[in-house]
Order: structure tokens, then sequence, then C-alpha cells
């Protein structure tokens, strides 16, 4: 009893420590009820046996920012009793025994601290049918046919899921589980591995004893089973790794194992000049089709980075011959909705689909998209898609979003720390977690060497926020730059290559969102994103330089 009324002293600490942190925002918090709310009716509308617990958790966290930003809103207690009903069935559903206790926690919540509220009744009528029954207490182990289990527990977390990826020097393990627990980290030798163990976790049967056989230049494989009845081991065997970092994410709980076996190849020699062949073509106007290819020699020097030094990239010559585009969101999580209905997930896809047409066809460039339909991909498997594919740049494009319907304007970020509110609650957002994580993110930053690619993902934020601005504001006059700034996004830790994340306007201006309804709004701004990255592309020495007598592509309508 002491460790629930610990746990329910807790929740209400929590509560009170978000409230004052974030005020009282009455139009945030209508606007986050009504995103909430439209999450769980998609939830409801799948069937029981296909809702995932990370969608479970998702709703809840949405709702949960209604009384983070206004505890005074006419529908905090709307938000309260549905996250005890999603906790309920959750309970039910996965049966774990934490989720009924939020389940009757947040009934009884809302109850208390909204007494004039309609769901009153129901609320204390769930909280009592959940609570466990009086027993009479029993010598269960002198009982015929029970087992007395040493170490037999019933309230543990669960792995649900191993996930990974690998390249030939990059290996990323990510394990998820329903809730947030302790683990520790142990490295031996003879033979070489690192082993992880989980506490108070049990696994899924099937995954007991499974072994993942990665086999490449450095990671042998992974392998997990139940180590004792309440603690999870897995298991990396390797041959040798250069270096590694864990770290955790949130909502739902994953831990993240990142290793890197030796230095990447350089795609050119370390010379300080190259000579490439480039094309010059000549584009028919009337069938937008080449008439003749001009081939010539053209030296190509890597110009300095904008800090006036060169870094180890521009020195040994950086090729790019692969661009990994990050359409932000996508299924479930909608991102930002406009005043009238305007997604972020569908914005940002077909300005990326259109960027990526605009990279193969003008400059011959290998593109992939991390998503190229409306699907949820996780923000650790967005990071793991480039570093698998050998990407030599990566860009993540999203909408912004603020409380205020006034505020407009572009804005791009690299991963660095970051003191800035504003800019934590944009990465707060993008991360679709909690400030908790931010500041667990920024511990983990202070602990990796971000290296040479942190310098040019700067450059490269510096030069594609530059042309999105400047070739925007030719369509839209009134349009802000807001500026390159730092923060740690998800998408971006551990990344093999320099990368950034831009947010290419406001959706919760209506101006913005009625600009990026119209195709033609959407090109204007994958073209400026295009010439930005072209721009960063001929500072390395990368890109020959093209004589264009036609246009390339004329923008064809969505």
């Amino acid at each position: 009893m002491r460790g629930h009324r610990s746990f329910i002293a807790g929740l209400l600490l929590l509560l009170a420590i978000s409230s004052s942190l974030y005020g009282r925002d009455r139009q945030a918090a209508r606007a986050a009820y009504q995103k909430a709310h439209q999450y769980h009716l998609r939830l409801l509308q799948t069937a029981k046996s296909n809702r995932t617990l990370s969608r479970y958790r998702q709703t809840i966290f949405l709702y949960r920012r209604v009384v983070d930003h206004d505890p005074t809103y006419g529908a905090c207690d709307d938000a309260l009793y549905a996250v005890g009903g999603l906790y309920e069935e959750m309970a039910q559903r996965f049966e774990n025994e934490r989720y009924r206790q939020l389940a009757i926690y947040y009934f009884e919540f809302v109850a208390d601290q909204y007494p004039l509220t309609k769901h009153k009744g129901g609320a204390m009528e769930r909280a009592r049918l959940l609570k466990p029954k009086p027993v009479v207490e029993q010598n269960v182990a002198s009982q015929p046919g029970v087992e007395n289990i040493p170490g037999r527990q019933t309230d543990l977390a669960t792995v649900s899921e191993i996930r990974y990826w690998s390249s030939t020097d990059y290996t990323r393990v990510v394990i998820q589980l329903d809730r947030e627990v302790d683990f520790q980290k142990h490295i031996l030798s003879n033979p070489d591995r690192i082993y992880f163990d989980l506490e108070e976790t049990r696994l899924r049967p099937e995954l007991n004893g499974k072994i993942y056989p990665i086999n490449d230049l450095f990671i042998k494989q992974v392998r997990v089973a139940q180590n004792s009845p309440a603690k999870v081991r897995l298991v990396l065997d390797f041959e040798e790794i250069k270096k590694h970092t864990v770290f955790a994410l949130y909502d739902p709980f994953r831990i993240v194992i990142d290793t890197l076996g030796g230095v990447r190849p350089s795609a050119a020699s370390p010379n300080t000049e190259r000579t490439v062949k480039t094309q010059e073509a000549v584009i028919s106007l009337e069938t937008g089709k080449d008439r003749q290819i001009r081939v010539s020699e053209t030296p190509i020097t890597p110009a300095s980075n904008f800090s006036g030094d060169r870094s180890l990239t521009r020195v040994l010559g950086l090729k790019v011959g692969r661009v990994v585009i990050d359409p932000g969101h996508g299924g479930v999580d909608t991102g930002t909705i406009g005043p009238s209905g305007l997604m972020e997930k569908d914005l940002v896809l077909a300005v990326s689909q259109r960027l990526k047409q605009l990279l193969e066809s003008r400059l011959a460039t290998e593109v992939v998209l991390t998503r190229t339909t409306d699907i949820f991909v996780p923000l650790e498997e967005r990071t793991a898609i480039a570093n698998q594919l050998g990407a030599d740049l990566f860009i993540s494009v999203h909408a912004n979003s603020s409380k205020s319907r006034k505020v407009s304007g572009v804005e791009t970020f690299f991963l660095n720390l970051t003191s800035n509110a504003e800019e934590r609650e944009v990465a707060s957002r993008e991360n679709a977690s909690s400030q908790k994580n931010i500041r667990d993110l920024e511990d983990l930053l202070r602990q990796i060497t971000m290296g040479d690619y942190n310098e040019e993902s700067s450059d490269l934020a510096r030069t594609v926020q530059q042309s999105l601005y400047t070739e925007v504001k030719s369509h839209r006059p009134v349009l802000r730059d807001r500026g390159v700034k730092k923060a740690p996004f998800i998408v971006l830790i551990n990344l093999n290559m320099p990368g950034i994340l831009t947010e290419v306007g406001f959706l919760s201006n209506p101006s913005d969102e009625q600009y990026f309804k119209e195709p033609e709004g959407r090109h204007q701004v994958a073209e400026a994103l295009f010439r930005g990255i072209e721009q960063y592309l001929r500072s390395l020495g990368a890109v020959p330089t093209f004589e264009r007598t036609a246009n390339i592509d004329s923008p064809s309508p969505d």
C-alpha cells in the first residue's frame, strides 16, 4: 500500500509541475484536446486486436497535453476521464497491473479534482470495479497442485519487440518495452560481448532464447533470454567495436543501442582538388528532353566552412551520391493539423516527393525517402535507415506549430544542446515525447562526440535556411526568417552523415496553411530546399556546374 501511495503522490507532483511549467494557455489546450480526440476516434475505429501499445501511449500523451496547457480548461475532465478509460483497456488487453493502477488513479483524480464533472459517478464506479477484491490470506505453498516458484512475480515490464538495422560499419538495436525499466550495461572479453540486464522485466514467450544473426564485419549476433524470473539479458557478440552509445526513448519506452565498427571508407582520396566529368545538358523547350550532351573537365575545390577552416570532410573530398529525405510524422501520427484540417504528415510527404524528383533529375543524385506513403515510421528507424544505406546527407522535413496563429516563418535545426525554451518545445513536439526525454537526450549529447559531421550539419542548416527564406519570400513577402537553431532531435542523434531538420512554415497559421494547400506553394518550398542542398553540395566540390537552357521540371499538379 505504501508503494501505491508513493506512486500516486509522484503522479500528483508530476501534474503539478507540468502545470506550473506550461502555465495556462486556453487556445493551446483547446487545440490539444481536438487533436487528442481525433487520435482517440481513430484508435476506436481500429480493431481491438490491432490496437498497439504505441498508439495507446500516443493518445494518452496528447490528452495529458490538454491539462499541461491549461488545467482549468472545460474539457480537462473529459481528457482525464478518457485517459482513465484508455488505461483500463490497456490493463485488460496487455494484462498489466500498472495500467490498472493508473486507470484507478485517473478515474479517482477526475472525480476528486473536478467535482462538478458529468463523469464523477461513472469515474468512481469504474475505479471501484478495478480495485482488487479483498481475499482471505492462504498458505499458497501448502495448496495441492500449486507450485511455490522462487522469485515469482506478475507485475513485470514486458519486452514486446526487438528490432535491428545493420550495415558494414553500423548496427542499431532497439529494445521496446511496455514501460520504463532500469537496466545495466556490462562489457566482457574472451569472447568479446556487451550485455544488458533489464530489471523487473520479462520476455514475450516467442522471444525467449532468440538469436538474431547479424554477421556483419563487427557484430556477429544478438541474443536475448530470460536470465532469471525478473531479469532479461540481451547480448551483442562482436568482433570489433570502435564506439557505442546507449540511450532511452519514451512513449513507448525503448532502449537504443548504436555501435560503430570502424572508420567509414572515404568516397574519395584525401586531395584538396579533384577533377570530375561534368555534363552540360541542352533541353528542348518543346519536348523537355536532352538534345545533346557535352562532357567537359572541370576542376572542383571544396570551399572553406563558415568558420573559415576546412573540416576533415572537405579535406577528404566527400562525394555525395545518396541523400535520405525524411518526411516527418505519418500514419497515426498526423503531426500539426492546420485550422482548416491540412495535416503536417501530408504536406511534408508531398514536399519531400517533389524534392526527390528535383534532386534526381537535376543532379543525378540517388534519393531515398524514409516513407513514401502515409505510414508510421518510428523516429529511431528513420535514423537507422540513413545509416544502413550509407547516406551522405539527411534532410528531415517538417511544418511548425505555435500557440499563436499569428506566428509564421521558416527555421532550420541541427543537432546540439540548447537552453532556449522555444527550441526545446519544438524538439519535444517533433520527438513526440515529454520534456523529460529532452533532458535525457541532452545528457546523452554531453557524453558523445558529434565531431566533424556536426560542423557540416551546421553549414548545411545555414545554407538550406538561407535558400528556403530567400526563395519562398519572393512569393510571400511577409515571410519571416527565424534563423538556424539547435536542439536535441531524436532523428539526428548518431547520424553517420551531416543532417538537419527544417521547419518549412507554420501550419497553425491560417495564411501559411492556405499557401501550403496550393500545389504551387508546395513546389516553391521544394524548389527552395533543392537550391539550398545544391548550394551546399557545391561548397563541398561535390556537384558539377550545370548550364540549363530550359526548365528541366515544370511543376506538375499533385
